[in-house]
Formats: C-alpha cells, sequence, structure tokens
C-alpha cells in the first residue's frame, strides 16, 4: 500500500479485471471472503476498495493486517483506524486507557493481540489514506469512510484533505449529515461517491450521487434483531441494480459490469 502516507492516493482505471467497493467491516472477514466467492474475485485481476471502519466490534479485527497486506485492496481510513491511531499518538497508552477503550468502542479483539502484531497492524492502519480517487471507463469514482460537506465539491475536498484541513478531515471520518437529513444534492465533481460509518439497515441507500455502503455487516451476529448485512458492489455497476432492495441475507453482492453502461451524470 506504499510507504509514505498521503490523504488521497490515486487510482488509475483497471483494464484487466473488476474493482469492487466494500462497505464497513468491522472485523467481519469471513463475509468478506464469502463475498469474494460469490462474486468470482479474481485477485489477479480484480481490485477491492474499502471505505474503512474495518476493525473493532467484531472478534475477527486481529485480522486486519493480514487482509491490507493483499495487494488487490486498497482501503480509507476510518474513524475506528484513527482512534486506535491517536491512542497511541503518544507512545504506549496505560492498559486502563485501553480497557477503557474496549468497553468504549469494541476494542476488546486488541486485549488479545500481542506487542509484535499490535506494532504491525498500527503501522498499516497509520498508511491509510483519508480519501481514494479511482478512473473507471464510466467516469470517476470517489471514496471515503464518512461524508463531505454539504455543497463542497470534490477537488476542493481532495484538496483540503490534502492541506490538512481539520474541519474537512473531521468530517471526512465522523460526519453522518448527509444521510441523517436524506440530502440527495450530492457531491459535484465526481462521478460517483461510496461512503460508509453511518449504518443502514436493510440495504445500501443512495442519495445523488453518493452511495452509503455501511450496512452493518458485523451486526448480522451481534445483533440479529436488525436487518444487517455485508455489502460488495461493482463500482461501475448500474445504478438500477445497486439500489434495488432484496431480501435479508447476510451478503449482498451486486455485479453487471458492462461497456454499454453510460457514462455516470457528473454533478
Amino acid at each position: 500500500m506504499g510507504d509514505a502516507w498521503r490523504a488521497v492516493r490515486y487510482f488509475e482505471q483497471n483494464n484487466k479485471g473488476r474493482d469492487f467497493v466494500v462497505g464497513d467491516i468491522h472485523g467481519a472477514y469471513d463475509l468478506v471472503l464469502l463475498a469474494m466467492r460469490e462474486a468470482r474475485f479474481d485477485p489477479s485481476r480484480d481490485r477491492l476498495f474499502s471505505v474503512g471502519d474495518l476493525v473493532n466490534r467484531g472478534e475477527g479485527s486481529y485480522r486486519v493486517r493480514k487482509f491490507l497486506d493483499q495487494p488487490w485492496v486498497h482501503a480509507c481510513r476510518g474513524n475506528h483506524e484513527d482512534m486506535l491511531i491517536k491512542a497511541y499518538a503518544d507512545g504506549e497508552p496505560s492498559q486502563g486507557t485501553l480497557d477503557w477503550l474496549a468497553r468504549q468502542i469494541g476494542m476488546h479483539w486488541w486485549l488479545g493481540v500481542d506487542r509484535v502484531e499490535r506494532n504491525a497492524i498500527l503501522d498499516a492502519i497509520r498508511k491509510l489514506p483519508l480519501a481514494m480517487e479511482l478512473q473507471t471507463d464510466r467516469g470517476t469514482v470517489g471514496f471515503l469512510h464518512a461524508d463531505v460537506r454539504s455543497g463542497m465539491n470534490w477537488h476542493e475536498v481532495l484538496t483540503r484533505l490534502e492541506n490538512g484541513d481539520d474541519q474537512v478531515t473531521k468530517t471526512a471520518l465522523w460526519g453522518r449529515d448527509r444521510l441523517d437529513n436524506d440530502d440527495a444534492s450530492g457531491v459535484s465533481g465526481i462521478g460517483r461517491l461510496f461512503v460508509g460509518h453511518t449504518p443502514q439497515w436493510g440495504g445500501v441507500r443512495r442519495l445523488g450521487n453518493v452511495f452509503g455502503m455501511d450496512t452493518g455487516a458485523v451486526f448480522a451476529s451481534l445483533k440479529p434483531e436488525k436487518d444487517a448485512r455485508l455489502s460488495m458492489f461493482n463500482v461501475v455497476a448500474d445504478t438500477d441494480l445497486l439500489t434495488e432492495r432484496r431480501e435479508r441475507r447476510l451478503i449482498d453482492v451486486r455485479d453487471n459490469q458492462s461497456f454499454d453502461l453510460p457514462a455516470f451524470n457528473d454533478l
């Protein structure tokens, strides 16, 4: 995933295979593997883009480093990765702090990880960018964890993230206004934007050209009363396919890549 940290990473078009996006994982890597099998994901040609929140809540969170080590995986930093990074900003936190984080944000898994692996995980997640941009044959696709401030275009978002703007960074990691307020105004300057962070029970939600991909994967086992699932979509699939409602199941894979699909309507 590269050695030097960059706030934004840019990716050229995949001319060999397909590009998928996956919602918040929170340690539910078994579901990721199931979704990949259903999609017949080919690691030699296909790529998987993540909107972040790879860890916490789920007991499988310890698998994050192995996931990020795969050359076909590209992930954004989520607020849960950011909280873990900040816990170690001034060195090793106290056991009391770690116990508190375990209770508050579901970091119980961390307590069972040895020091060597903890350092390796920290090294891996510190490299995660705040946003990613991908070129496709239908136009430009963006990924970030949470939200873009209403009225701000994509180019301005990336520029401010690269310049270390605190408010834009906070919104990218923590914002919920768009999904909470049913703001369908979209984000100009990009064809599609995939985000996570705000759970969408029952399936992915579209507001303008923004797709809320966090469908609560880890809660399929933690809170079975919720209509939770892991969603993994081809980033250039037909909009009607991506937005149709489907019955409850553990994984939701959608893929109909076609050279006949039109370009995105850039706002």
